[in-house]
């Protein structure tokens, strides 16, 4: 090899030069990323780079001192072939590396070491024998031969290593199965509880919370179960059950619990948390809240904040969590006195409601009634009329729009408190947004008649009625749906005015 390389460079010392000149630029600009970069696992093009660069400036060393020293060819030839082969079993490695890391993490970057030291090893040390075994083939030497001379010391130390060589195996099998990465949470069978630091060729190492270090033999981590948490960018999503006293309405009870998961600020909002009552055959009734964390170390705050909310929910609804009903019952227990919010109190929560008396008040509760609607229902499609205001006292309400390509789009969210259907009734347009239930909802339907009413008695909120809807059209128009199909000009607040005016003069003598 190292004579062909000489009788090249005789040959063509031009492009040799130019060859040798590239690999050398190539490779220290390889240097200089790297170095710049600061990451920790060289990227796939680093190192075909480096598979590239290497091999002939290693040539080209060994050629330079063939013409310095020319006694010594042959010697040096024997050591080109063997640092030709170990250096291009090297950089397939670390093509064989990067590639796993690509693979292996990802879009994940929980952790700065991601791909056990396990598996580079075994790459590292398979990719130079086979160099090795390449070298003597070249040499001529017998692999067979070899093999059988030392088959009984493979075997006397296989047999002393037996325990170390399954905890080795364990590791690459549980590496390449991917069941866990470096920077995952583990949790084993016994108890045991941590954060994947290392795998190495012997053990896993967890770090614990109490800042502990577990060295778990790879052996024995393959042969129980374990849970996988996972690392910091997987979402968390765990259930906790509340008790909660039979004598509360189970609406009234998943729309405290479901205000409690809202008040959090720790947990997320989408997707978005879920409350059901699981259990209604004993006492008392148990009801389960799944949300979902950033992550599983976020959770412990998270379920701090969420027992607590819970709890100041309940507090002020008078309801008190249950503990479980025996047939012995040795204390005589209060009987909760929690009602449900009234239709006339949330009604005089309302800013369009806020000026009229408490007569006026009853008089819309008694002509209103309540709608429950459960979670994914169709509460309003887009382009329905409807003559009816709906208010919403507990839940989420999701507003859909449709684009002109036909897609629809996420508007707002509304909440307890807030309420749609101004635009269809007071205005000829349809409904603009199509309104889904985005949790359990309860909300409360005024009729047309009842509206009518109120700005006959009042009728200085018509222009207070006309500015809202003005506002939520603009809102629609920005979204590119406010009359889409249509050639009419947008809708003023003049023409909402005169609507309303004309609305209130209909069937009034």
């Amino acid at each position: 090899m190292l004579q062909r390389a000489v009788d090249l460079y005789h040959a063509h010392p031009v492009v040799s030069l130019l060859v040798t000149l590239t690999a050398a630029l190539a490779f220290l600009v390889r240097r200089l990323w790297a170095r710049r970069s600061g990451e920790g696992n060289e990227s796939l093009a680093e190192a075909l780079v480096g598979l590239f660069s290497g091999p002939i400036l290693l040539l080209f060393f060994f050629t330079l001192l063939s013409f310095i020293v020319p006694g010594w060819r042959q010697l040096l030839s024997s050591f080109a072939v063997l640092g030709f082969c170990l250096v291009v079993g090297w950089f397939v490695a670390k093509v064989g590396q990067a590639y796993l890391s690509h693979r292996y993490v990802g879009e994940r970057r929980s952790h700065p070491q991601a791909v056990p030291g396990l598996l580079h090893g075994v790459i590292t040390g398979t990719c130079l024998l086979i160099g090795l075994g390449v070298f003597f083939w070249v040499q001529g030497y017998s692999l067979t031969g070899v093999w059988i001379s030392t088959g009984l010391a493979t075997a006397l130390l296989g047999f002393a290593l037996q325990q170390t060589l399954g905890d080795f195996f364990s590791g690459v099998a549980l590496s390449l199965e991917g069941a866990f990465r470096v920077g995952d949470w583990l949790r084993l069978d016994d108890g045991t509880e941590g954060q994947i630091i290392d795998i190495n060729w012997r053990a896993t190492w967890l770090h614990g919370w109490d800042n502990t270090t577990y060295v778990i033999p790879n052996a024995r981590l393959a042969s129980q179960g374990f849970k996988n948490l996972h690392g910091q960018h997987h979402r968390y999503r765990p259930w906790y059950f509340v008790k909660i006293p039979a004598e509360v309405d189970p609406r009234l009870a998943k729309e405290l619990l479901l205000e409690a998961v809202y008040n959090c600020k720790h947990n997320l909002k989408y997707p978005a948390p879920v409350v059901r009552l699981t259990d209604a055959s004993t006492l008392p009734y148990t009801y389960m809240v799944w949300v979902h964390f950033a992550n599983y170390p976020a959770m412990f705050r998270g379920r701090e904040e969420l027992y607590r909310e819970i709890h100041y929910v309940l507090a002020r609804a008078g309801v008190t969590p249950a503990v479980n009903v025996q047939e012995w019952r040795t204390r005589r227990a209060e009987i909760p006195t929690a009602e449900p919010s009234t239709i006339q109190l949330a009604l005089k929560s309302l800013d369009i409601f806020s000026s009229l008396s408490d007569k006026e008040i009853d008089d819309i509760a008694l002509a209103s009634h309540q709608l429950h609607f459960d979670a994914g229902s169709t509460i309003l499609l887009e382009g329905d009329s409807s003559d009816a205001l709906d208010i919403i006292t507990s839940g989420l309400v999701e507003s859909r729009i449709k684009l002109p390509n036909g897609e629809k789009m996420v508007g707002n969210e509304l909440v307890a408190g807030q309420y749609f259907g101004l635009i269809s009734m007071f205005t000829e347009h349809p409904s603009l947004f199509e309104y889904i239930a985005g949790t359990d909802v309860t909300l409360i339907r005024v009729d047309m008649s009842c509206m009518q009413e109120v700005l006959r008695n009042h009728p200085d909120l018509a222009d207070y009625y006309a500015s809202i809807i003005k506002q939520r059209l603009d809102e629609a128009e920005m979204l590119q749906i406010a009359d889409s199909q249509s050639d009419s000009k947008p809708t003023s607040l003049g023409d909402i005015r005169r609507f309303i005016k004309r609305l209130i003069r209909k069937n009034h003598p």
